[in-house]
């Protein structure tokens, strides 16, 4: 390859040739500029990189036009400063191109959603709530690119169009995502990492008294359809919303009293027996089969119409300041108040970790199936009895009814 004091006017003289050929500066050995033959001129840097492996590398500074020569001597400078100190820029540079391209956010979040969120039962809301808060706005962005005022902004603009609670969901997923991706070496440092929760979640405590509870079973009759009775065997099992407004007839074996939730329909991915009360067996005895789904309002999808029915329902029950997750709450309260020891409470809700933790949840594998029909049936009687004192009371008597049961007049 020629050497020649490079100089504006020997580059724009440079001819163009057949092949590349590249013209190495004489005052600056491994710099030089490489003429194609359509006669661009390229300005580059060759050095061996330090270490036993020592390797050939090319960096390429830009081209003539866009690069004077005097920017590209300094730009050479500091190649050959870095070597010096036993890095290797052009190999940083590659890596750099690469990341950009193969670590783009909205590609790792599709292999996320794919890997980790598809068996997930919550999964497919978080997807939805990553795609529009992250893919959509950084989703071209290089994953290398976010930072951790980045994400602060992002969950302050969360907050501002909702509530502090929203931004809190977003910034868990958030955090989770970017666990994943560090746990994958696919960065060092989660630029979440650090952000804190915009207010501080306090977990709920409301238990419907026996009152409450008998006004919210009788709304739940009169208002029928899917929702009432999703509503009245919440109430009877003390299950999930999703898991019960989700049942299908398959599941359901109304000769044994059990009601088999699958694996995939459950939190902790485990198949869950549920034992039927006789209220329970009456309620869905009643219930006319038009479909796969037990809570159905067209015959071919489980009920999802949940905020409108609930408003209809506190309407007819005037209850208020409750949810319907508290169903589950008051259904494990009331067993205990009945005498159900904590640890069947914990099967029948089929929580994952309980009463039962440490070496003895090792070796503790029994199902208490026995002790978990004897209380669901206990609890099913006691539903039975609260809801009948309103029933038989006189429409002048209601209250006093009520009042009754609040004053706790009837056994448990």
């Amino acid at each position: 390859m020629p050497r020649v004091k490079l100089t504006k006017s020997i580059i724009d003289a440079l001819p163009i040739e057949a092949k590349d050929v590249i013209y190495w500066d004489q005052g600056c050995p491994g710099f030089g500029v490489k003429v194609t033959p359509r006669g661009r001129k390229v300005f580059l840097v060759l050095y061996r990189t330090t270490g036993g492996a020592s390797k050939l590398r090319k960096f390429t500074i830009g081209p003539y036009g866009k690069v004077t020569l005097h920017q590209a001597r300094i730009a050479a400078q500091r190649v050959f400063a870095e070597k010096f100190e036993g890095r290797d820029p052009a190999g940083e540079k590659r890596e750099a191109r690469r990341r950009e391209v193969t670590d783009r956010l909205a590609d790792l979040l599709k292999t996320y959603f794919a890997q980790r969120l598809a068996g997930n039962r919550s999964g497919a809301e978080i997807s939805r709530l990553l795609q529009r808060e992250l893919a959509l706005v950084w989703g071209n962005k290089s994953i290398h690119d976010v930072h951790k005022r980045d994400i602060v902004e992002l969950i302050t603009a969360v907050q501002h169009r909702g509530t502090p609670s929203a931004a809190n969901k977003i910034l868990k997923s958030i955090k989770t995502f970017f666990g994943w991706c560090v746990g994958r070496a696919i960065i060092d440092h989660s630029p979440a990492e650090g952000v804190p929760l915009q207010s501080r979640e306090t977990a709920r405590d409301r238990v419907l008294n026996d009152a409450e509870l008998a006004d919210i079973i009788w709304a739940a009759r009169t208002i029928a359809g899917p929702y009432g009775g999703i509503v009245e065997l919440l109430a009877l099992t003390g299950q999930r919303r999703e898991e019960v407004a989700k049942a299908t007839w398959d599941e359901l074996d109304l000769g044994k009293r059990t009601w088999t939730i699958p694996k995939e329909r459950t939190k902790n991915a485990k198949s869950h027996v549920v034992h039927l009360s006789s209220a329970a067996v009456v309620l869905l005895a009643a219930i006319p089969r038009g479909g796969p789904y037990v809570f159905s309002a067209d015959g071919i999808r489980p009920f999802q119409s949940f905020s409108a029915a609930k408003r209809i329902l506190d309407a007819h029950s005037k209850v208020t300041g409750w949810r319907i997750h508290d169903l589950r709450r008051t259904c494990v309260s009331g067993m205990a108040r009945l005498g159900v020891a904590p640890h069947v409470a914990d099967k029948i809700l089929n929580h994952q970790t309980g009463t039962i933790s440490g070496v003895a949840a090792v070796y503790q594998r029994h199902e208490f199936m026995v002790e978990r029909r004897e209380a669901l049936e206990r609890w099913g009687a006691h539903v039975v009895s609260i809801t009948s004192i309103i029933e038989v009371a006189p429409d002048n008597h209601a209250n006093s009814a009520r009042q009754q049961l609040l004053d706790g007049s009837i056994a448990a």
